[in-house]
This record gives structure tokens, sequence and C-alpha cells, in this order.
């Protein structure tokens, strides 16, 4: 299968804004059909997020808009037949899933002894001797080509490595990624294809060439090479890094996909890898994930955001969204797409599709896959949306720290303590309980239209939350006298820290 192929139906999607029919479409027809209002569809929401990804990438490597102008058309008007051949011609051997000599994201001649199954293709379901709860091993025994392709772009661009010795992806090994929503899938598409001038500045020296910027499996890394991604990995090159060497297995006849339940041609029951070691020195500045900026004794060290905690991705918003110069040696840069829609394309209000792991090395904790919207002005007003998200981590401080006191007792003033960890409990439940609120208010045009009257309304539902689980967590313990005074100081220490924050301090 050739993901260029105009008879390759491979993209997953339901028409109606998602509603209607299943069908599997050509790129070709996505990018040239008028009046499409189709959506990716798949049954898992991290496949969902990779696929629109790897159409983003090869849109951007292919039909790179030249500037705000061309890509307003492109937003517009869907491509001729003509433009679309002229755009795939450089790259149409690139894309071939079964091609002899550089398949699509793999290496031809993998020596391994014995082939992984091909669930392990799919971040986060057990394989071999792992332990298992909801999925079983071999749940998913056979891939077809369409989830194949996904799957080898997401698992070497977003996903942990497969291990020790294995290289992961230009991002770090479980990175967040950060793209536009858009009414369907090739407003998605185009939403986040950066234009020349927005490629230049976060990627210096970029010339679009195919022939000296091609994929790893075209132009393969030399073993044991070191590489300085600034200046010697190209845009194509990085938006499609590979840095494992794999191979799919064929599987000998056609039938149902385990994810599709569908026929959908050529099927795949496993893949071979092997170790295969290079080295990078630096950060390749990938557009699709926001970076923290540290300066240290003059050294520039650059970091993509990820999941490091069990908090909601609305506590790292900021960091998604704004910009900060590495002023006292500390910045932050967004996602070049996210920053090109609110400079360049004014898009409002602005949804955001976000995405990433926790994990543990290579395995998954947890996944994280989320729309977030900021309503209309937020970014007139960016300062209210740090404001907003401080208070918010704010409020959890007071209440973590109040039941951790409580939890603790006061040693010198020979008062017990709870005994139990309800700290914990309660920082889980005041991100489960606040959540929505929180969400509901970036995303609330009235937020920003009338800031100081919704800041106040917002503190204090926030405050009332937190005394709310501050008393269902010791009321219970109350019953003991000797609880009780603990118990009492750390309620009135909570309601003085609560309404310093009602008050703006």
């Amino acid at each position: 299968m050739n993901l260029l192929d105009p008879e390759s139906r491979w993209i997953p999607v339901r028409a109606n804004d998602g509603s209607g029919p299943f069908r599997l479409v050509t790129y070709r027809e996505l990018l040239c059909e008028p009046d499409v209002t189709w959506r990716v569809s798949l049954p898992r929401d991290d496949l969902e997020l990779a696929c629109i990804q790897l159409l983003v990438c090869m849109t951007q490597v292919m039909f790179l808009p030249e500037d705000n102008k061309t890509l307003r058309a492109r937003l517009k008007t869907p491509l001729t037949a003509a433009d679309f051949e002229a755009g795939i011609a450089p790259c149409r051997d690139w894309f071939d899933l079964n091609h002899p000599t550089q398949p699509f994201m793999q290496t031809r001649g993998v020596a391994c002894k014995e082939a992984t199954p091909i669930q392990k293709l799919l971040i986060g379901l057990p394989e071999g001797n792992n332990h298992c709860f909801f999925n079983q091993t071999g749940e998913v025994a056979v891939l077809s080509a369409p989830l194949a392709a996904i799957a080898l772009f997401h698992q070497a661009s977003n996903c942990p490595s497969f291990g020790g010795g294995f290289k992961g992806g230009l991002r770090g090994i479980a990175p967040i990624t950060t793209l536009v929503d858009g009414a369907n899938l090739r407003e998605q598409v185009w939403r986040n294809c950066l234009t020349a001038k927005c490629i230049s500045d976060f990627l210096p020296g970029w010339t679009h060439d195919h022939a000296q910027d091609r994929p790893t499996w075209v132009d393969p890394i030399k073993a044991g090479q070191t590489i300085y991604p600034l200046t010697q990995i190209g845009l194509t090159r990085g938006l499609f890094w590979q840095p494992a060497h794999v191979e799919l297995v064929q599987a000998p006849k056609s039938g149902p996909c385990d994810l599709l339940g569908i026929d959908a041609g050529a099927r795949y029951t496993g893949f071979r890898k092997e170790k295969f070691n290079f080295t990078l020195e630096g950060t390749w500045p990938h557009p699709h994930g926001a970076l923290s900026i540290l300066i240290k004794k003059g050294q520039r060290e650059s970091k993509f955001a990820s999941f490091t905690t069990e908090a909601p991705a609305w506590t790292r918003l900021t960091e998604l969204v704004v910009q900060k110069p590495p002023v006292g040696g500390e910045g932050r840069r967004p996602a070049p797409v996210i920053v090109q829609a609110r400079a360049a394309l004014s898009i409002q209000p602005l949804h955001l599709l976000v995405g990433g792991y926790r994990n543990k090395q290579a395995s998954v904790l947890e996944r994280r896959h989320e729309l977030i919207v900021l309503g209309q002005g937020w970014d007139d007003q960016e300062g209210c949306l740090e404001c907003l998200v401080d208070i918010g981590l704010k409020a959890k401080k007071a209440l973590r720290g109040k039941l951790y006191f409580a939890a603790q007792g006061h040693k010198e003033k020979k008062l017990p303590g709870i005994g139990t960890p309800i700290h914990e409990t309660g920082e889980r439940m005041y991100y489960a309980r606040t959540e929505r609120l929180i969400i509901d208010t970036f995303s609330a045009d009235a937020t920003f239209d009338q800031w100081k009257l919704r800041l106040a309304e917002y503190s204090a539902d926030l405050a009332a939350t937190c005394l709310k689980i501050f008393n269902d967590l010791t009321e219970p313990y109350a019953t003991k006298p000797e609880l009780i005074p603990i118990i009492a100081w750390a309620r009135r220490s909570l309601d003085a820290d609560l309404n310093r924050l009602k008050e703006g301090k």
C-alpha cells in the first residue's frame, strides 16, 4: 500500500462531523474533494491524533504553503488534481509500506531471530510477559496496512522507545503533542501546516529541497553517527524521523483487521526490530510540541513538555500556548503551529488537540488525549490565562498543604495527626471536581470580556470546592476528640489561604 496512491483507501473517517457511516478514503480525496465533513474515526484516541498528525506532516512537506495568503486559500479551496499530482511527484516512493528497498518508516533486512507481535506497536497494550488487566496479550493479532502505517509513524514520533538499547523520538520518549482543531479533517490538516516564513523562524537556515531533505528510511542514519539536529536535520527528515530499525512481517492471507474489523488489504502479524545506535547533540525544534528553555552557564538547554504527574492537561496550559523569551535564564516556546494559529490565522476561539502519555521508562502508565478550548479574546489578555492557571494551582497547593498538616499533626504542640495520606486523596479529588469548572472558564468568551467579575466567581468557586473536599476528608476523623484541634487548626489556616487567593494576593 502506497499512502500517496490515488487508489489506496487508508484514511479512516466518518462523514457528517463524525456521525456518519465509517469508510476509508484516499489522500487525494481528502485534499481534493469539495465540501468534505469527514472526521478521523478509530477505536483509540491516540491513534486518531496520530493519524491527523501523519496527514499534517505529509501535507506540510509536499504542499508547503509559501505565505499566509496561500495557506488561507488552501483552507478555503480544495487542491486541483493537477496540483495534487505535482505535489506528490518528488515523494511518490517515500510512502510505500511494501517498497522493496525503502518501505515507509522501515528498514529492509532487519536482523532478528524472532518477530515481535504486532500488538507491541499499539502503545500501552500488553505484549509478551507484560502484566495485563483490561487488555490481553494477543488481543490484536493482525493489523491492516492503514493501521500499521499510522502505528509505525506514531510509535516513532510520540511514544517511548522499544526499551533498553533503542533510541526514542526527536522530542524525547513521551512528548505532549499540541495541534489546532478544525471543523473537519481537511481543515485540521491545513490549520497545522506551517508557512515557509514560520518554518524559517524556528528552523534557521532551512531550505525546501526534496533532493537534500529526505526521511531516514530513504537516506538512512549511519551507525554510530553523531548528529547535530539544527544543521543536519531538515523539516522532512525531522517530521518523519524513525530512530529504530523495524520491518513489518506480512500475514500470508488477507482478512479483517483486528482494530478496524474490516478487510482493508494487506495485513501484518508482527515486526522485526534490532538495536541501532547513534548520538544526537542538541534538540530539533519540532513544530508539534512545546519547548521549555533553560540557559545555564551560557549554554542553552531545551526540553519538550511531557506528562510527568497525574495532574490534568490544564495545569500545563501556560507552557503549551504562552510564549516567554528566556529572560533570566528560563523561557518557553509553544508549538509553532499554535503560534501561527494565533498570529497569522487569528483563529478565535482556539480549539487545541492535546495528547500524550505518562510513562515510566518504556512502560505507559496512562494516556491523555483532550480537547481544550480557549475563548474569544484569550490572546488579547494572555496574562489572564496565566492567572487562571496559577489560581487553579495555588488552590490545589493550599488544599493539599493543609490536608498534609492535618495528616501529620504538630509534634512541637503535641497534637496528633490523622495518620493517613488524605492529602494525596484530596489532590485527586480536587482535579476531578474542578476540571469541568476550570475548562469551562477557559472556553467562555465572557471570561475575558468581563474579566474582574468572572475572576472573582472563579476564585470563589475553587475556594468553595477546596473547603468541601477538606470537610469531606476530615469529617470522619472529627469524631475522635484528640484529632479535633489539628483539624480545626488546618481548617482555619486553609480559610486564610483561600481568602487571600480570592483577594488576588
